[in-house]
Parts: C-alpha cells; structure tokens; sequence
C-alpha cells in the first residue's frame, strides 16, 4: 500500500472479470494503442505516456510511449489512484506531496514530479485503467488539459469497446449461437488442418429423428432447448480428437482425427447413438429423440471435407431409409444422389429457357408509422409439375450453377422495370435486389447496372443491391472495388443475413454498406428474451456507431415488430407485413397501409 494512500491493493471481483471480459488482465503490449500515446505525449510535451490496465497486483502498460517498463507493482504506481475519479486525477508535485514524496518512483528511478490519469470506464460502468501521462519536473494542468486528455481516454474506451465486439462477431462467426457448438465455419477450417497433413479422419453426420414433432407440439423455444441439451450432453462425451459441431437446423456432425478402420468408426456412432437412449430434460419435461448417422471416411471417400460431408449425407440418407437409429456408411453406388441433383440443375436451365421464374415483392415498412417504403425482389420457379417453388428447394443448386449470373441479370433486369412501373403510377418504393456470388465475377457489375438504370428510367436511389456476408469476405479487394463503383452511382448497398456469416466489424469499415438486414433466425426469438435478444441489439448498436440503417427480416408478429420499434430498429419486413407476392398485389398492401399510417398519425 502506498503510504498515506486509502487505496487497498485488492480489487473487486466485478472490475476483475471487467478486465477478463476485455482480455486485457496481461502484460502483453497492444500496438493498436500505440498511436494515442504518442500523440498524448506530444500534445502535453511529458517524458512518457500509458494506457494502463489496473490489476490486483500488478499494473500492466498496455501502450507506452517514453517508459522502459512494461509493468509495476499496485502499490506503487500512480495509477491506481485515479481509478475511483470520475474525472483526470493529477499530482501537480509528487516531490511536495506527502501522499507520494516518499514513493519508489519518486525517490528513485525515473524520480517522477508529475501525474495526470483519465480512468478507462468501460461500458458495464466498471473503471478497467487509466491513460496518463508522467514527468520528472513539476507541471500545471489546466482545465483546458484536464478536458483534452479526457477525450483522449474516451478514444481508449472506445476502441476497447469495438475490439471487444469484434472478438464477440469472431466467435459467432466460428460458433453456434443457439448451442455453442462450433459452426461450419470453424470446421472447415479443424477438418482442413486435419486433412492438409494426410492423416485419416472419419466423419459422422446426423439429425434428428423426431425434432419436427418437439417444435409442433412445444414450441420452437423448447425445440431450441432441446438443441442446447443435447449439444451439451454430446460434446462433454467427446474424446480427444473429436469435434462436435452444428450445421444448421438439427443437423450435426462429428470428425475424428486419426481414425481410417471402419470398425472404429462404427464403434464411435454406436456410441454416439447409444447418447439418445436416455431422454432430455427441458424444463421440466422429458424429451425424447433418435437419430440415423452418416459415415464417410478419408481418404476413401474424399480428401476433402466437403466431399466427405456430402457422402455423410448420401449414407445418411440411406440410415434413413433402414429406420429409426441406423447407422451406414458410404458406398459409391449412393451417387445416385449425385444424379438427382444433376437432372435439378438441367430442369433449372430449361426452366430460365421457358421462362418459368418470376420475381415476387415483399413489402419493407418503416417501423416508426408503418409505411411501406420499399419492396424485396424474390426469386420464384412456376414448376409446371410442382406449382410454385420457393428459393429453398433450388438456389442452394442453381447458386453453383454458371446459370447464375444470367439468372441474377434478369432478376436485376425485371426488378428494376418494376421499380420504374411503380415510380410512373405514383408508388416510388425502394427495390431491394439480392445478388448472386457470381455476379461479383464480372469487373463490368456496375456497369450493367448503370445502364439498366439508364434504360428504365429509374433514379439510383430506388435501387438498394444485397449482398450477403460470405460474399462479402470473398476476394474481398475485388468486392470493395465493385461495390464502391456501385455506390458511386447512388444505388444503397444492403448486408444481408448480418451476424450469420463471417463479416467482422471491418467490412463495414471497409465496404460501402447503407444497411444492414437481420437474419431472421435472430428475430424469431427475441420477444421471449433469447440469447438472440441481445444479438439484435448489437446489430442495432453497431448500425449506430457506423452510421448505417436496420432492417429486420422474419417479422411475424406485433411483439417483435414492436421491440424493434422500441429498439431503434429502422424498418422491417416479413409475414406480418405481407408475403411475397406479384407486384400488382403489392399495390393494394401499399394502399391499405397507407390508410393505418394515416389512422397512426391521427
């Protein structure tokens, strides 16, 4: 303890884990505070300046600027003093003050007279450190000084708050949110590393067998439960070398490393199987699921993860068909599947021949009154056996396809002459236009919107081009050039599926982004306060702090729409707001929303 000083050496367990929550609790240096001390340490022309990071023991110097040490006992540094200030904490002479005269720091060493430290106050409240500066002569400091160092330590705090959400979207983007599985992304990315060092690895991929009935006669809160329960009783049975992780839905899948013998990869599914005989507890209620697995093999049936998931599928397919906990393994002969997806993809190109897609509109309102103020283009297939298909049963396979990029320039085509029809009969919605991966392929993107513009008559502005976050963090050069030629021309430029995918805080640094569209997996949940609640919240504040606008998809309800509302949510769309529909339907949902706007405002 300092002597004379009332500060006690021990922390308080909440500023702890503020630190540990901010990953900041060691002496490693952040070069990404390098330039706020040097900066301090000129403007007030001191010998050093710090961003510190007060611990129990030890006070830890982040950035220094003029400072040997990268670290100091609590007892002794100065910092710990200006923890408990709301404002910056000086010692004008720490030579004339009893508090400090008799200091280490003082009477040796670097024998320092002056101090002056902001606390960092981070958004919990909690007070994690200080930015400050030290001089070995006596010093004044003004009001003027106390305000601009101030607003340098709110810098600090600032970009300790956006590494910290960037650490939060690294870890959705790598992990499941709903089960805190790891997701496809990270393995892929475990599969890889396995694989690039051509060591053997089985894969065991599987369902739920019964999951549907849950959601139909619980609910999808308890279904989501149920997820959570089983991903938990699976991983804590895992072995070393062993990774669970969720696909999507109720789709999961085991890889182990080093396991070629089919033997013993039918002895780690039995195992996995047997972990479904005793039923989930969910509040309360005893729930109670099978399931088939799906066995594929490297390098017998692939070298690459992708292919051996797909032959998981195909074997998968096949348990299915043997009943209820079967266990297969792929053989070549399962290719048929292959075929099927083949003869898919010729219907889909004879299909863009006969001209049997359609664009349908869904309504987008501006949450604040109701009003309609733009319309999504969705992509339709009028099957002449099947009826009327949804994106679901063939974008996954035409988005592959080489007819994508035709497909994707009529859609733009059409959607943009539906927005110069709606402009000459007085609607002039917004018209969002999803586009295909393999549109960003062509350097001239831009310059076929342009003249499609030109063509139809339609200002820059009634155009709003989307994009989702897997297509933004590919080639992600050639990405910001073409999106930031289409922005040039005044057209919005729309993230969607936000939070699903890969994008860190620096695509909307970097791209030319004017909203952001929430996954609607988020909105689902949140009016019965989901984890996803504050997912959505996030979102909002990030399009806040970026200056972007908010749209939320997946509205069903008067409960989400009015927590988006209260939430600063810009605008949304989904079934409560209307379906996709043709666009002279699209006529009459604009009218009789405009007449609930009008009885809104009155």
């Amino acid at each position: 303890m300092l002597e004379g000083s009332t500060y006690e050496t021990h922390i308080d367990d909440a500023r702890a884990a503020a630190i540990a929550d901010y990953a900041m609790g060691d002496s490693e240096a952040e070069a990404e505070f390098d330039h706020i001390v040097v900066l301090t340490r000129e403007l007030f022309q001191v010998s050093a300046a710090m961003v510190s990071i007060v611990t129990r023991d030890v006070v830890h110097f982040k950035a220094r600027t003029g400072l040997d040490v990268c670290s100091a006992p609590t007892d002794v540094a100065f910092c710990a003093h200006a923890l408990d200030h709301e404002g910056p904490f000086v010692i004008a002479d720490a030579a004339l003050d009893p508090a400090f005269m008799n200091n280490p720091l003082v009477i040796d060493g670097p024998r320092l007279r002056f101090y002056a430290g902001v606390p960092l106050r981070v958004a919990s409240g909690q007070v994690i450190g200080t930015l400050c500066v030290v001089d070995e002569t006596p010093r004044l400091f003004s009001e003027r000084d106390r305000h601009l160092l101030e607003c340098l330590g709110q810098v600090v705090v600032d970009r300790i708050e956006v590494r910290r959400q960037e650490r939060e979207l690294a870890h959705l983007a790598h992990y499941d949110p709903l089960t805190g599985l790891p997701n496809r992304t990270l393995l892929h990315e475990r599969a890889s590393g396995i694989l690039s060092t051509q060591r053997p690895m089985a894969v065991l991929l599987f369902d739920l067998d019964g999951f549907k009935d849950v959601n139909d006669v619980f609910g999808h809160a308890m279904g989501d439960a149920l997820l959570s329960a089983i991903g938990y009783r699976l991983s804590a049975r895992l072995e070393d070398g062993q990774t669970l992780a969720r696909l999507g839905g109720d789709e999961f899948v085991v890889i182990a490393s080093d396991v070629a013998d089919p033997r013993t990869a039918l002895i780690i599914a039995e195992r996995l199987r047997s972990d479904f005989d005793e039923g989930f507890i969910v509040d309360d209620q005893e729930l109670r699921v099978d399931t088939c697995i799906g066995v594929a093999i490297s390098p017998y049936h692939g070298d690459q993860i992708d292919r051996l998931i797909c032959h998981a599928d195909l074997a998968l397919y096949r348990a299915k068909e043997r009943g209820a906990g079967s266990i297969a393994f792929y053989e070549p002969h399962l290719r048929h599947q292959v075929e099927d997806r083949q003869h898919i993809q010729h219907q889909l190109r004879e299909a863009f021949e006969r001209g049997e897609f359609e664009v349908h509109y869904q309504p987008q309102v501006r949450l604040s009154d109701e009003t309609v103020v733009g319309a999504e283009a969705l992509l339709r297939w009028r099957h002449p056996e099947h009826g009327l298909l949804t994106p679901d049963r063939f974008l996954p396979i035409l988005e592959l396809m080489p007819l994508a990029a035709a497909v994707g320039a009529w859609v733009l085509d059409e959607a943009i002459a539906q927005a110069a029809a709606w402009a000459a009969a007085g609607i002039p919605l917004r018209v969002g236009i999803n586009l295909f991966a393999s549109q960003f392929r062509s350097t001239s993107l831009a310059e076929k919107v342009a003249k499609t513009l030109q063509r139809h008559g339609v200002a820059a502005d009634r155009i709003e081009l989307e994009l989702t976050e897997n297509i933004a963090v590919r080639n992600t050069r050639a990405v910001v050039e073409t999106l930031t030629a289409l922005r040039a021309l005044g057209v919005g430029i729309a993230l969607d599926d936000f939070g699903t995918g890969f994008a860190s805080l620096s695509v909307l640094r970097d791209f030319p982004i004017t909203r952001l569209k929430v996954d609607r997996s988020f909105v689902a949940d949140i009016a019965v306060g989901s984890d996803q609640s504050a997912v959505v919240d996030s979102i909002l504040t990030l399009g806040r702090a970026f200056g972007v606008e908010v749209i939320a998809e997946g509205i069903e309800t008067i409960v989400q729409a009015r927590w988006l509302r209260a939430k600063g949510c810009h605008e949304g769309q989904g079934w409560h707001y209307g379906y996709p529909v043709l666009p002279t339907e699209i006529e009459a949902i604009v009218s009789a929303a405009k007449g609930h706007a009008a009885r809104w405002s009155a």
